[in-house]
């Protein structure tokens, strides 16, 4: 009987890992191949073709004959070659190209200059948004006084109704009354939409966007109307300071060292815990929440990153500040005024919990 069970176990793992295989390469090629597109399409369907035969026909891999059958041998090592030549191709050759004709919110990269502790960033994004379609493009130079650095905060801007699945960013404030917001995305070249799957197939470039509040954070929760969460990180102004120019260099380094976002191991969550990680302290947990990042929130708040004393359910419904960006402009004025409403529903919260 264990021997039975071996052998099945055996063939469902083997087919399991065809299909993911499978699945991998005629991806692969329907969205990284340069070949006119009906040819792309051709071999997408030819190479799914193959794989379902291989497979599951009637001669395939999973078979008591196979070891005999030399169809299903020739067709276990088609499958096999087209793969390697398809992760040749994948990882050697598909490269990121800087100079596309890039969305107009991803159009340009920050320019980093660093002395001493002022960091120089050339066109910092300050949009001005009417609706997700129109807007009045806006980019300038600041100077950031590390010196000035008081806080930051954790922001997590989730899908309405997919609660798992969210961006993730950080936002800052300095003691002249500058606001600004440091957000990893997916570079897309204006005209196309970001795509979940497209997103682990080298179509987006990865971005670190240096923004106003009123124009990354506002974006999210007043024009797209999504759920925000704006949490105070508990961190020493060292840390904030530390954890600003880590970001910042990284957005130097990709103006010249372009690389590919990729949802599952390149995106917004796992490059803020790289940068974290680069603090040493406490270990960061590689916790499945962390890839769901609508979740991250929790792992935070067990972990004592959250600067509040609020039980975590109390906490995520005190700082959710979407509805709060919705009564406001989008001015100079957006920031501070968020913080002043969030600083008067802590109060409220604090107060009905002691009663």
């Amino acid at each position: 009987m264990i021997k039975s069970f071996t052998k099945y176990l055996g063939r469902f793992l083997f087919v399991f890992s065809g299909i993911i295989i499978g699945a991998w390469t005629s991806l692969a090629i329907f969205y990284t191949s340069e070949l006119p597109r009906w040819i792309t399409l051709f071999l997408t369907f030819g190479v799914v073709a193959l794989f379902a035969i291989t497979l599951f026909g009637g001669r395939g891999c999973w078979s008591r004959r196979v070891r005999s059958d030399k169809t299903a041998i020739g067709l276990c090592g088609a499958c096999l070659v087209i793969f390697f030549i398809t992760m040749i191709y994948y990882f050697n050759f598909v490269k990121p190209l800087p100079n596309l004709d890039w969305a107009s919110e991803h159009s340009r990269m920050p320019h980093v200059e660093i002395h001493g502790n002022k960091v120089h960033v050339k066109d910092v994004r300050n949009f001005r948004w009417k609706t997700a379609t129109e807007y009045t493009e806006g980019f300038y130079d600041r100077v950031y006084d590390l010196d000035k650095l008081e806080s930051m905060h954790y922001v997590v801007a989730t899908i309405r109704g997919i609660e798992a699945v969210g961006h993730v960013f950080l936002s800052f404030r300095f003691s002249d009354g500058q606001h600004v917001s440091l957000s990893v995305e997916g570079r897309r070249e204006r005209g196309v939409p970001y795509q979940f799957i497209a997103s682990m197939f080298r179509q987006y470039q990865l971005i670190y966007v240096v923004g106003d509040e009123q124009d990354v954070l506002g974006l999210r929760g007043a024009i797209w109307k999504k759920p925000v969460y704006f949490y105070p990180a508990r961190v020493t102004k060292e840390q904030a300071q530390a954890i600003f120019l880590s970001m910042i260099q990284k957005a130097a380094y990709l103006e010249n060292n372009p690389e590919f976002y990729n949802l599952l191991v390149n995106n917004c969550m796992t490059n803020i815990t790289r940068h974290l990680r680069k603090l040493g302290g406490g270990p960061i947990p590689r916790d499945i929440q962390l890839l769901l990042t609508g979740f991250s929130d929790r792992v935070a708040h067990r972990m004592g990153l959250l600067d509040t004393d609020l039980p975590f359910e109390k906490a995520r419904e005190v700082f959710r500040i979407d509805q709060i960006m919705q009564q406001y402009e989008l001015d100079k004025n957006f920031a501070s005024r968020i913080r002043t409403a969030l600083a008067e529903r802590i109060a409220r919260a604090r107060s009905e919990l002691k009663k």
